[in-house]
């Protein structure tokens, strides 16, 4: 058969094992794509700057990112415009490149002349350990590296084996891809030279002359990487302590914990126990000799079994490099190994063991090369099965964190993760008891301490939230989340300098935290200070331009300054990033009706409302504009309402009198009044209008007492001073 007629079966074929591939992917992670966004995923994703306006820009051209991932940030930009925050657009992408990986694996491992090249690739589809970088949407940045990683080394054993330069081109250009992706694949040029030796059985000047821009791009990623890591994904925090003799022991202890998960993927934990090594311990370093002794046995006997075993346990070795506990990487501060560290590495040993189970079998003709294939199709079914079940895990946030703590008792973080995921939920006893349990594994762990005390702030006991952040800050005095809880608490307790104190030193920390931000706005905005509060609240905005709710306090804060324009573009740029924003419209209306437009503020409030019925402040506002067009029938109706939303509305309660005092339905008006200083005792204002209709009922006594309250309070109240006269005559003219 000549080459024209085996080109047309060779794409078939390709087409058709590819389609394979991809159909067994994802049958095998629909549990996965069912899934939400979990742990991890805010950060990379749904509160990362890529989705705001100049996101690309930023994560292209400045430090601002914890990585320097500009293409894993690039393709989380697309998505989201795609598809905006629904998970099942990143996880089917997510899944779709693992297969495409999973066909890559096969050409190239086709390429190397590796036996069972397709079944290996199958394998590597659905194995369990996998799982972890498919499942989870944070993992994008892990299967989009290896997508360049495996089409890089593709070209340059094409390269190898043609000679063509653009082949070279193309894999330096796909490798530098794979690295602004994630610089897990850092090993590529090992790999590219290992693979040479494993065709040629040596590496000449030439192949190492060929590496060398491979080496540079591999140097150069490295310290961005590092300078990153450092800087911005740890930024000062403690992550480990453990001396370079315990990493060394650590990483053959890691290489052997990571062989055994992908031969055997049972109790697969998305946080694994901490090690306690023993420097000192000569055992400690068992792991890793044997190791070297291993390698150098094959190294030894290279030109027969050894051969296989160098080439697959040296590739599986310079992949997981990176991750061998050489480097602090922010993860291991909760555990020293993790599924997702091994996606890459896998590969080699995956090929290795399907390789030598079809060569030994082989051996025995048919019949052996049949049972071969049987052991793969059994080991591919049980593989799958346990991938599909694993992947069940990834659905819910409650659940992956409940199997962490299944598998892993002891894991700090999931106890205070899941305590997040109850606080959530309002069950705030169970979260405590989560927060506490974190503590007590960990008693310095600040995150538990700060998620302890929000959970006190919500039930409002401000005394044990504040000794929550006191023992946060103890640990760690330049938290700057502490710092803002802490100052959100005294907020509450109305002790603003303070508060404000606190906010001032979460935004030396950090000068862009959003929520500081915020806080410190509010404070200002309570002591008066409107001035520095609208500059807050516009710092908001310049980090994050679509944060509807700061648009309305900015409008809110300029309509205290009689700056209506500028409140009412406030408004109108709110509702082009959300027409359908309540809040805007009730903003709006506020500020129409202080031109005095009326009719235009009553159908801002109205349209409000068919976006929110519940929404009280609205009903009050429309109620409001109705009553000073006259329509006070009207104007009831909505205060009523408004109260129905919210009994303590004071203000509602208090104009629902004046209109019920305009009605002469005077004991119902005196009713409201009452309640309102219940509220708001203090109320000079309602203790002269209590004052009004108790003097319209002839309760003179009365009346004279709430005239006088209110002069107590405001004692140039000149109206409440001529009415207490009133009432007085009125009462000594009256008396027998």
């Amino acid at each position: 058969m000549n080459e024209t007629s085996q080109r047309p079966e060779s794409k078939t074929k390709l087409a058709a094992g590819a389609i394979f591939i991809t159909l067994i992917c994802v049958a095998v992670y629909i549990p996965a794509i069912r899934g939400g966004f979990l742990w991890d995923d805010d950060s990379m994703l749904t509160e990362n700057i890529i989705i705001e306006g100049d996101g690309l820009y930023q994560s292209w051209f400045t430090t601002q990112q914890p990585n320097y991932w500009p293409i894993t940030w690039t393709s989380y930009w697309m998505e989201y415009k795609l598809w905006g925050l629904k998970p099942v657009g990143y996880h089917v992408v997510n899944v779709l490149i693992h297969a495409v990986c999973a066909v890559l694996i096969w050409r190239i491992l086709i390429q190397l002349n590796i036996p069972a090249a397709f079944a290996a690739a199958i394998i590597f589809a659905v194995h369990p350990v996998n799982v972890e970088s498919v499942a989870w949407i944070a993992q994008q940045k892990t299967v989009l590296a290896m997508l360049f990683f495996l089409p890089a080394l593709y070209y340059y054993l094409r390269f190898d084996q043609t000679g063509r330069r653009i082949f070279y081109a193309l894999s330096v250009v796909l490798f530098i891809s794979a690295m602004l992706s994630k610089g897990s694949v850092i090993g590529l040029p090992v790999v590219i030279l290992l693979c040479v030796w494993w065709l040629r059985g040596t590496i000449s000047r030439r192949d190492i002359i060929r590496s060398m821009p491979f080496f540079a791009v591999s140097a150069a990623m490295s310290v961005v990487e590092i300078w990153f890591q450092y800087n911005r994904a740890i930024a000062g925090d403690f992550i480990r302590s453990d001396s370079f003799l315990s990493r060394l022991a650590g990483a053959g202890w890691a290489v052997w914990f990571y062989l055994y998960k992908a031969v055997l993927p049972v109790n697969l934990a998305f946080i694994y126990p901490l090690w306690k090594i023993d420097p000192a311990n000569i055992v400690s370093y068992i792991p890793g000799l044997l190791l070297i002794i291993l390698l150098a046995l094959a190294w030894r006997y290279r030109r027969g079994w050894g051969r296989p075993v160098f080439f697959a346990l040296s590739f599986y070795i310079v992949m997981l490099l990176p991750v061998l506990g050489f480097f602090t990487i922010y993860f291991m501060r909760y555990s020293p190994v993790a599924d997702h560290y091994q996606y890459v590495s896998i590969i080699g040993l995956i090929s290795f063991t399907a390789a030598v189970c079809y060569g030994i079998l082989g051996r025995y003709g048919l019949r052996g090369a049949n049972t071969a294939k049987a052991i793969g199709v059994l080991a591919a079914v049980i593989f799958a099965i346990s991938a599909w079940r694993q992947c069940r895990i990834y659905r819910d946030i409650e659940i992956l964190w409940s199997d962490t703590l299944q598998k892993n008792p002891d894991s700090w973080v999931a106890h205070n993760e899941i305590g997040s995921v109850y606080k959530e939920g309002g069950r705030f006893s169970e979260a405590k008891e989560q927060y506490r349990k974190a503590i007590q594994i960990k008693p310095d762990y600040v995150e538990a301490y700060n998620n302890l005390g929000t959970v006190f702030q919500t039930e409002k006991d401000f005394g044990q939230a504040i000794e929550c952040y006191l023992q946060a800050i103890k640990y760690k005095a330049d938290s700057a989340e502490t710092h803002s809880n802490f100052g959100a608490a005294l907020q509450c307790q109305g002790r603003l300098d303070e508060a404000i104190g606190h906010f001032r030193k979460a935004l030396d920390v950090r000068p862009d935290f959003v929520d500081a931000h915020i806080g410190l706005a509010l404070a200002l905005h309570s002591q008066g200070k409107i001035d520095e509060a609208i500059s807050q609240y516009q710092q908001v905005l310049r980090i994050k331009p679509d944060f509807i709710e700061v648009y309305d306090n900015l409008a809110a804060a300029l309509v205290q300054q009689n700056r209506l324009d500028e409140a009412v573009d406030c408004c109108r740029k709110a509702l082009r990033i959300k027409p359908d924003s309540a809040g805007a419209y009730c903003n709006l209306g506020i500020i129409l009706g202080k031109y005095g437009k009326l009719d235009e503020a009553a159908n801002h409030f109205r349209r409000a409302l068919r976006l929110k019925p519940d929404y009280a402040d609205a009903c009050y506002n429309l109620g409001r504009v109705l009553q000073l067009k006259g329509s006070i029938d009207e104007a009831a109706g909505y205060y009523r309402q408004a109260i129905n939303l919210d009994p303590n509305f004071a203000k509602a309660r208090n104009n629902l009198g004046a209109v019920l005092l305009a009605q002469g339905k005077l004991d119902e008006a005196v009713s409201h009044y009452r309640r309102v200083l219940e509220i708001e005792p203090k109320d000079a204002m309602v203790l002269y209008n209590l004052g009004f209709a108790l003097l319209q009922q002839s309760k003179f006594d009365e009346a004279a007492d709430c005239f006088r309250q209110a002069l107590q309070i405001n004692p140039d109240f000149v109206e409440a001073k001529h009415n207490l006269e009133i009432a007085l005559k009125s009462k000594s003219k009256n008396s027998p």
